[in-house]
């Protein structure tokens, strides 16, 4: 487990950039997704700031599981995860492709959509052989 608090933080403040610049530069009647961009990026912005809080009040304990040296069950559950990511996002772009027939989906919402489903699978799925192994 590493700290990716700067890399988080630079992730959130570019969001809030593009959706500023795309606001200021974009100023359209429908639905403007600058505004989606800034309040994602404000999401991301709380969630890094109170999982670094979190990560200093408790770094006494994750420095203990950083000490344990890395063992072939990390390994396993790597793979296994990876595989399992893989085969549930192969079916995902299947759907999008088969919607795609019938509804006009835009490219960034399907890519959105994606990725999305991806973060949400992988997390789970992570969640779910750190536990059963």
């Amino acid at each position: 487990m590493e700290n990716k608090f700067v890399q988080r933080i630079i992730v959130s403040v570019m969001l809030i950039l593009i959706g500023s610049i795309e606001k200021i530069f974009n100023p359209s009647s429908g639905f403007d997704f600058g505004y989606l961009n800034i309040f994602i990026g404000a999401i991301f912005l709380i969630i890094s700031m109170i999982s670094y809080i979190k990560y200093q009040n408790n770094k006494k304990e994750i420095d203990k599981e950083l000490s344990k040296e890395y063992d072939e069950r990390d390994d396993l559950i790597d793979g296994k995860v990876a595989k399992f990511t893989l085969r549930i996002l192969i079916c995902v772009i299947f759907i999008i492709m088969l919607l795609s027939n019938w509804i006009m989906i835009q490219t960034n919402v399907a890519l959105f959509a994606i990725l999305i489903s991806f973060m949400i699978i992988e997390f789970l799925s992570r969640k779910y052989y750190n536990h059963t192994i």
